[in-house]
């Protein structure tokens, strides 16, 4: 099946990803990647809390990686993280860093996957995870429907144009990046018996940005997150999404 071999090849990126640290494999530099990641980050903490997440929830994140984002902040707002990811390099780097003792790293094939019966969490975490596996979402998102009422999703816009263009270069190719339009994400979500309760775009910044270029982009990123008209330039989509109906929509949305 082509969409099995697409995804075994990036396997082959995140398992090297996982060896030497997401970070290093995916910014130009460490300024970059603070800047985008301080974002996302703050972003998903708050569209988290406004979803009524907090410091007694249980969260499952999909895609943890490193282990990173798992550690340094969801360990500080959450009560308990369950965390997958295929790589089994990464998921041994972030067991190996864990030091909260509040993050249950675990390497997991999330399109295959299955959760047992009795499988529960408050809320899930999607940190720039499902264009990596666009084929399988609808698959994912239906069996996270029954084990987490809430979910919060940070996606690349797929309705950038320069996003779209980036996305043909060999490097951008390598790690899976296949992004979602704006509705085309959404009704998985809907399809799913969720209804969307939270939406920001941020972030103009493209991760191997040259560092000589950083303070411009700064100032840019400022001005476009700002206007309601540029900031549909805006290369990051994040969501909040929470169940409202047991019963599944069946219509093409």
């Amino acid at each position: 099946m082509k969409e099995r071999r697409r995804y075994k090849q990036q396997k082959k990126y995140w398992d090297h990803a996982g060896e030497i640290g997401y970070g290093e494999a995916q910014f130009s530099t460490r300024a970059v990647e603070d800047q985008i990641m301080t974002k996302h980050w703050g972003a998903v903490v708050d569209a988290a809390k406004g979803l009524g997440l907090g410091a007694d929830s249980t969260i499952l994140e999909l895609g943890c990686g490193d282990g990173k984002f798992s550690e340094t902040v969801l360990s500080r707002h959450f009560k308990l993280i369950t965390a997958f990811d295929i790589s089994e390099p990464a998921i041994e780097r972030a067991t190996n860093n864990c030091r909260s003792g509040k993050v249950c790293y675990q390497a997991r094939d999330i399109t295959k996957h299955e959760f047992e019966e009795g499988d529960h969490w408050d809320g899930a975490i999607m940190l720039a995870f499902l264009h990596h596996v666009k084929d399988y979402t609808p698959e994912i998102i239906s069996r996270v429907a029954r084990v987490c009422p809430k979910a919060v999703v940070v996606e690349p816009n797929g309705g950038n144009l320069i996003r779209k263009a980036l996305e043909i270069l060999p490097s951008y190719q390598r790690a899976g990046e296949r992004s979602f339009k704006l509705n085309e994400l959404v009704s998985i979500f809907e399809a799913n018996g969720y209804t969307v309760k939270s939406f920001r775009r941020i972030t103009f910044m493209p991760p191997f940005l040259p560092p000589f270029l950083l303070p411009l982009f700064k100032r840019l990123e400022e001005v476009v997150e700002s206007s309601r008209v540029l900031n549909r330039m805006c290369a990051t989509h994040v969501l909040g999404f929470e169940r409202t109906s047991d019963r599944r929509k069946t219509e093409t949305l």
